[in-house]
Parts: structure tokens; sequence; C-alpha cells
């Protein structure tokens, strides 16, 4: 009954999204799986979906691969604090684990430089994460803030 249903709902939509204007969807495996698709409404949504199924943004815009672009970090970093604000937390308050490393990453920290990194967004966690109700774009500008004021950091200031 799922499938009948699922095929009508594709079927009503076709003649609309033939007419619609294509969306873009990102980058991603969805991206790279179906380049070759037509530019439509259904094509895009089949992508972002695989996009955000399979969870692998955050490596695409980490790495530059599945048609994800490295240059606009800030926003890399903004998606991936947006999405791991509460072990980002946990992780920054004990000063290492998998989500501050990953940030690091993210933010296109050097290899030798991620030691300094992760000790400076515990040595100022109650700057970073200032209240309970902090929102991830607090947290980004509080934390880029910290990384602009340390010496051996400064280099990496989101512009």
């Amino acid at each position: 009954m799922k499938k009948i249903l699922a095929a009508g709902a594709l079927a009503l939509t076709m003649p609309f999204a033939a007419q619609a204007a294509p969306t873009d969807a990102g980058c991603g495996l969805g991206s790279v799986l179906l380049a070759d698709q037509d530019d439509t409404l259904v094509m895009n949504v089949l992508a972002v979906t695989l996009n955000s199924t399979s969870g692998n943004q955050t490596f695409g815009m980490t790495t530059g691969t599945l048609n994800c672009s490295q240059s606009n970090s800030l926003l890399a970093v903004q998606t991936y604090i947006d999405d791991n604000m509460d072990s980002l937390a946990m992780d920054a308050a004990r000063g290492e684990g998998e989500s501050l490393e990953t940030l690091a990453s993210v933010w296109g920290v050097e290899e030798a430089d991620k030691a300094d990194f992760i000790q400076a967004t515990q040595a100022n966690f109650a700057e970073i994460f200032s209240s309970e109700d902090v929102t991830s774009d607090e947290v980004l500008s509080n934390l880029n803030r910290v990384v602009s004021e340390d010496e051996q950091l400064a280099a990496y200031t989101l512009g």
C-alpha cells in the first residue's frame, strides 16, 4: 500500500516538477549520483534526500569532494556547529573528543595547530558557550573571536 501511495504522489508531482524552476540540491552524494539527470524539482529533491540521509555533506565540505567546495569554510563550519552543538559543548568542556577534532578539521586548522585550537576552546568554554540558551550562530561568533585573539590561531579567523 505504501508503494502505491508513493507512486501516486510521484505521479501527481511530475507535471508540476517539470514546470517548476530547478533548485540547487547542494553538494554531496546525491549531487554526484544524479549529476547526469535532468535538473528538475524531482531530481533535486531526490539529490537532497540522498545528501541528507547518507550524512556525507560534512565530509564533502571538509575534503572538497562530492561536488563540495572548501572555499566556503564559514558555511561548512556553521553547518557543522548547527548539527553538533551538544557534542561540541561536551567535548569543549573536556578539551577532547571526536566532534571537537572534526570541528578543527572543518574549520581548516592544520594538524600542527589542532591541539592549540582544542586547548583554546576548552580554556574559553564559558565565553564560547556563554549560556544554556546559546545559539549556534553565537557559538560560531564567540569561537571565531577566541581564535582571532589567540596569537597561535589568528590566521584561522573566519572572514
